[in-house]
């Protein structure tokens, strides 16, 4: 018999009173086990035959399944990769069928045939022209009852609340259509010659928001008690050349430089570096306050302008014991970090996760984006390291709970690698409001 905490009981009631909901429950909080309890009830209380649950590749075709196994709950549960499995499970002679698959084949997903359908991370679908968004929209579309699930359903504004909202109602709660949560619920940001490019939430508005969903929203409060979570930023100061080289390369979008050369500060023969847009200057900053800059917008050849977060890195190595997570944000930075600590692993296969359980790596280097939902990394460490920082604040907090997560029993350590005085500061800051923004969204609903 399964055993449910408290609050999770209450996902399972409420997931049995209301046929459409999105389920707001901390990372590793065990909603998928709570979901999959009140579907076994489901089925047996309503007679459902045909249930769709659509989750990040990782987690379909591993979490769900498993954790219905585990705990022998009774149900024919199946990955299915291609639309042909999907098809040949839905003819099967079974008197019902809990079919998972995954986001990245959800074009082959057949439409028509579901009582019910789970969305598993619920943000993947928050932009409503993506190509996810719109086969969601078709596949959900008169199906009686909709679950969506996520711990991050704000952390980059309000507005993405929008669709997961339409998801379920198709727009009576939120707004039939995105320019009509506009003109409700925002104001213009940005304008370019007097067409508006960039909307907000009012935040005169966000109460009326919160009330006009809260039907439709259930905010898991009361989950299981955690070990302490601190955050730290670790400040690198470049050598002051270097720094004159960021300011004068922020304001004129050209950088001049000495390539760093076999260990001397500034050998080697003059490179020059250009930005074309407001957009590449940003991302070329970033790189720069890491310290590999791509010579072009094609990100395929860069240089080291410096080595100062790679040596501080060394030093917080030597600093902490066990496995240590180290997120980065672009490919020359993996490969610099993979010279400077030779033994360090990408998390990229089922094996290389269960070695990280198993503390068998020390040092794992990770891109947000691809260990970021669903995956469990509490018991191979209790350190985070931002290498690089991140604009998403969902990609952020979802990979710090990672390891801050039910199963962790040491003090969690997330740890910013941030240069003095360059957008890494302003990044940090952003991440910061938003976290504040999400978290008055968490306690309000």
């Amino acid at each position: 018999m399964v055993e449910l905490r408290e609050y999770q009981k209450n996902i399972v009631r409420v997931e049995m009173e209301r046929k459409n909901v999105l389920i707001v429950a901390p990372m590793g909080a065990g909603k998928t086990l709570a979901t999959l309890t009140a579907t076994a009830a489901l089925i047996v209380r309503e007679g459902l035959k045909n249930i769709l649950i659509i989750a990040p590749k990782r987690v379909a075709s591993s979490v769900w399944s498993q954790e219905a196994a585990t705990f022998n709950m009774g149900l024919n549960v199946r990955y299915c990769e291609k639309a042909l499995d999907v098809k040949l499970f839905l003819m099967s002679p079974e008197p019902h069928k809990v079919c998972v698959c995954s986001v990245t084949r959800i074009k082959e997903i057949p439409h028509g045939c579901w009582d019910c359908v789970i969305i598993d991370e619920s943000t993947l679908m928050k932009h409503k022209q993506s190509l996810r968004s719109r086969e969601a929209r078709r596949i959900c579309n008169k199906v009686p009852r909709r679950i969506l699930l996520s711990g991050t359903p704000v952390h980059n504004g309000y507005i993405g609340l929008w669709h997961q909202c339409f998801l379920l109602d198709g727009g009576a709660a939120l707004g039939r259509t995105l320019g009509e949560f506009y003109r409700r619920y925002c104001r213009v940001k940005y304008q370019v010659n007097g067409v508006v490019s960039i909307y907000e939430v009012d935040p005169s508005q966000v109460d009326q928001l919160m009330n006009d969903c809260r039907h439709l929203v259930y905010i898991v409060k009361n989950s299981v008690a955690l070990p302490e979570c601190l955050y730290k930023n670790v400040y690198i100061d470049l050598p002051k050349r270097r720094m004159a080289e960021y300011k004068t390369f922020e304001e004129t979008n050209v950088l001049a430089f000495e390539q760093e050369n076999g260990g001397k500060p500034y050998g080697g023969d003059e490179k020059t570096f250009l930005a074309f847009s407001r957009t590449s200057l940003g991302m070329k900053l970033r790189q720069f306050a890491s310290g590999c800059v791509y010579l072009d917008d094609t990100n395929e050849t860069y240089d080291v302008v410096h080595t100062e977060k790679i040596e501080a890195l060394k030093d917080l190595r030597e600093s902490y014991d066990g496995g240590m997570l180290v997120a980065y944000g672009f490919k020359s930075e993996y490969e610099e970090l993979k010279k400077a600590f030779p033994t360090a692993r990408r998390l990229d296969t089922p094996q290389d996760i269960a070695d990280w359980n198993a503390r068998k790596i020390d040092m794992a280097l990770v891109h947000p984006a691809s260990v970021g939902h669903g995956l469990n990394l509490q018991f191979g460490g209790s350190v985070a390291v931002w290498y690089s920082l991140t604009y998403d604040a969902e990609l952020y907090a979802q990979l710090n709970k990672r390891l801050h997560r039910s199963g962790q029993r040491e003090t969690v350590s997330i740890i910013h690698l941030i240069t003095r005085g360059t957008i890494d500061e302003k990044v940090l800051k952003i991440l910061q409001r938003k976290e504040r923004d999400a978290e008055t969204f968490y306690t309000s609903m």
